[in-house]
């Protein structure tokens, strides 16, 4: 899972693995012992790789990967989630489709509902002079 680019390009083997923890939801002390291998009962080993997966997690590459898990897990379970809430929305129990159908109504953006455009912004300014040229 995640951007296979960046994979082969820049993430070492270990690297890759921490990434994988977090986005199972592993904590850096989990992490640090199971990954980077950390003594459990020394403190100052567990607070040396507890850094060292913090500083990992800075890093602008770590976190493109990371970023390209999070897209790809999207990409697979959006389009699942999205088929769940249409068979509940046929549902014979009425609360279940009515609350199938007022999660797809609230997690569709407007826009796509009609033609109006959610970023617009109009902006109107008054009690300016008249455009033109300057009087003599």
């Amino acid at each position: 899972m995640g951007n296979y680019a960046i994979r082969r390009s820049i993430m070492t083997g270990w690297e890759i693995d921490v990434a994988q923890a977090l986005f199972q939801g592993k904590t850096n002390q989990e992490i640090a012992i199971k990954v980077l291998k950390a003594d459990p009962n020394d403190k100052n080993d567990m607070a040396k790789k507890v850094r060292k997966i913090r500083t990992l997690m800075e890093n602008a590459k770590f976190q493109a990967y990371y970023k390209s898990m999070i897209t790809e897990w999207t990409v697979h379970n959006v389009g699942r989630a999205l088929s769940k809430l249409s068979e509940q929305i046929d549902h014979d129990q009425p609360w279940l489709a009515n609350k199938a159908a007022n999660d797809i109504l609230q997690r569709i953006p407007k826009s796509m509902l009609t033609d109006e455009d959610e970023n617009t912004v109009v902006i109107k300014v008054e009690g300016m002079p008249e455009i033109g040229s300057p009087e003599e």
